[in-house]
């Protein structure tokens, strides 16, 4: 009976493709039940060439470090194909072939919002009131005009606002971490899930959370999230304001932080596997107009190493 090909991959790699292949099946195994010809065609992949399954068991490795799991066991180099087959199936078995996990590799997320950026994209946009909202690479948001409300959600991401008075309404911007109102200022907002980062620049901003209500000035700085609001800081605005002009600026912060930034400005998942070098504090400035050579300069700038796996996943190690 022959074997129905999957939907994104062709039927078998050829020995000089085996850890690009790999890394395409693994993105695409993430969510939900695989279809019986979608695992044959795995375990048909995987039986084909030892070193495919070598590829594929790495990245396994690679996932369950960088996921704080216990890795899964190396398959040896030279099994038979029936042990491949029954790799494949048990692993088919707990994830499936979807384009889910490859758009999460590659930072695509939101695909409905309102106003969105790419990786790496930066955009301006006049809202409906007259404000303004820059927004840096991989950053979503919703939209709530009216006569009597003008209202932003910002889904993830990073934007600068600016915003005119208006009589009608205060202008509102919600996060998960909490909302930013203000009836006219200049400030800059990044929130990546439960966290959020407030700077301001010009006039005042009110942070309001469920358990406080916090004012911040012009040249502050504030970090807050839904259970926990920071101290205020005096804002590093030109630090903090740097990408609007095609650099990324990093002085004394932490490897992981400067990592968890560059994810908005180049397609692909960066992992430190060892949380002394996450913690390392470093400094850097990176040109946002050569992504492609992003990772190089960082690698030679902090002395680590960088070992790529496709283009989709990188690791940093310490040299």
């Amino acid at each position: 009976m022959s074997v129905e090909p999957p939907r994104l991959l062709p039927p078998l790699a050829r020995p000089d493709d085996a850890s690009h292949q790999a890394s395409e099946w693994f993105a695409l195994i993430q969510a939900g039940t695989p279809t019986a010809a979608e695992r044959a065609q795995l375990a048909q992949w995987l039986a084909a060439d030892p070193r495919n399954a070598q590829a594929y068991a790495h990245l396994e490795k690679l996932w369950a470090a960088t996921a704080l799991l216990a890795p899964p066991k190396v398959q040896p180099p030279h099994l038979s194909r029936r042990r491949f087959v029954g790799l494949a199936v048990a692993a088919s078995v707990a994830v499936v072939a979807t384009s889910a996990s490859t758009l999460w590799l590659k930072g695509v997320s939101s695909p409905f919002a309102d106003v969105r950026t790419a990786v790496g994209e930066r955009r301006s946009v006049q809202l409906p009131d007259g404000s303004t909202v820059e927004l840096a690479g991989n950053t979503a948001l919703n939209l709530n005009f009216s006569a009597t409300q003008r209202s932003v959600e910002l889904l993830h991401g990073e934007a600068f606002f600016s915003v005119l008075p208006k009589a009608a309404a205060e202008f509102s911007v919600q996060t998960q971490a909490g909302r930013v109102l203000t009836s006219e200022a200049d400030f800059c907002l990044a929130c990546d899930g439960a966290n959020a980062q407030l700077s301001v620049s010009r006039h005042t901003v009110r942070v309001m959370t469920p358990n406080q209500q916090t004012d911040l000035g012009e040249g502050l700085s504030l970090q807050f999230s839904a259970t926990h609001t920071g101290a205020i800081q005096r804002a590093e605005l030109e630090q903090v304001l740097a990408w609007r002009n095609g650099r990324l600026v990093f002085f004394d912060t932490p490897l992981l932080t400067v990592v968890n930034q560059l994810q908005r400005w180049r397609e692909g998942k960066i992992f430190i596997p060892d949380p002394q070098l996450a913690a390392r504090r470093v400094s850097l400035i990176l040109n946002l107009n050569r992504p492609d050579q992003m990772l190089d300069v960082l690698s030679k700038a902090l002395a680590v190493r960088t070992t790529r796996y496709t283009d989709l996943i990188t690791l940093i190690q310490p040299a």
